[in-house]
């Protein structure tokens, strides 16, 4: 009997990076997808597109068309798309999406783009794509892996207004401009007052202890400003490490101030260690104090890649502790 037979996967593909928005009484989720035939291993250098689903409950999947697709041979985003997220102004929704070129010397550089539409269904690119790439003021440029064989970053946006300034604002995972090129992942902060054209800022969050910062997402709560994010254990530096432990899976800090003064929650910043078993969990806000986990199947108890979505776990978010109950 298949233990994960009543998770969600798009027909005849791996489903991984997933983000949410909620439409009336629908959820609707975009996920990265791939052929499920190719060594999961290769499913972002594979032709990834963002598949698209709809549900009431968080757990029963309705799958809808492909929502986007590579460009073009010769366009910036014909080699792969990334994560991103989906977010609403005026009627309008707009989905930013990380995406790489296949030119020489160019495959690992990322960058963000956009599509807009006006019932998530149909999704038109934006002629000005892509609409952010990295500032070297702040950020480092890098084509070229390190010495822990990682890459430069500019990807996983996410966007959200600010309940305290009513800005719109995006998080970026990023990599500090500086000597180092370990250790030093970020999360960027742009802002904008048309959800098109983007001001870089400086980053909200550099603890120099990390060597990549995937998915942020912000969620403000009781006065607080909570800055998620997922990491691999393999991803810590090793002093770091040697005195809080390696996790893998969703982490959190928190911080009074939107731009900075950042705290890790539960005492060592970590929410769930099980991300070989659920990655990227996505924290959603549901109502009042109520929030939910959504991630996506990572390996199962044999070491096989799954790639489904996970259903969904209730999380409690209190002053300095976060938590799944």
């Amino acid at each position: 009997m298949d233990k994960y037979a009543d998770n969600y996967s798009p027909t005849g593909r791996l489903l991984w990076d997933s983000w949410f928005i909620n439409r009336k009484d629908e959820c609707h989720v975009f996920h990265l997808q791939s052929r499920s035939k190719i060594n999961p291993v290769e499913r972002h250098t594979r032709g990834a597109s963002i598949g698209h689903a709809i549900s009431k409950d968080y757990i029963n999947w309705q799958e809808q068309p492909t929502a986007l697709i590579r460009g073009e041979r010769g366009e910036w985003d014909d080699k792969d798309l990334w994560s991103g997220s989906v977010a609403e102004k005026d009627g309008v929704y707009y989905l930013y999406y990380g995406g790489t070129n296949s030119a020489p010397k160019m495959e690992n550089i990322q960058k963000i783009g956009l599509a807009t539409s006006k019932d998530l269904h149909t999704w038109v690119k934006h002629p000005q794509n892509p609409i952010l790439e990295v500032d070297s003021r702040y950020y480092q440029l890098d084509n070229e892996r390190n010495a822990i064989g990682k890459i430069g970053a500019w990807r996983d946006p996410f966007v959200f207004k600010d309940p305290n300034s009513e800005k719109r604002y995006m998080t970026i995972s990023a990599r500090v401009k500086g000597e180092s090129r370990e250790y030093n992942a970020c999360v960027a902060l742009a802002e904008s007052d048309n959800m098109t054209n983007w001001k870089v800022l400086p980053p909200i969050f550099s603890p120099g202890v990390y060597d990549e910062i995937e998915v942020s997402r912000v969620i403000f709560h009781s006065g607080l400003y909570y800055l998620f994010f997922t990491t691999h254990a393999g991803n810590y530096k090793p002093d770091f490490a040697q005195k809080h432990g390696a996790h893998e899976g969703l982490h959190c800090y928190y911080s009074e101030n939107l731009f900075g003064g950042y705290k890790p929650v539960n005492g060592n910043g970590v929410v769930s260690s099980n991300g070989d078993e659920i990655y990227d969990i996505r924290v959603l806000h549901i109502v009042d104090n109520d929030f939910i986990g959504i991630g996506w199947l990572n390996h199962d108890e044999e070491g096989k890649f799954i790639g489904k979505l996970s259903h969904p776990m209730k999380i409690r978010i209190e002053g300095d502790r976060v938590y799944e109950i």
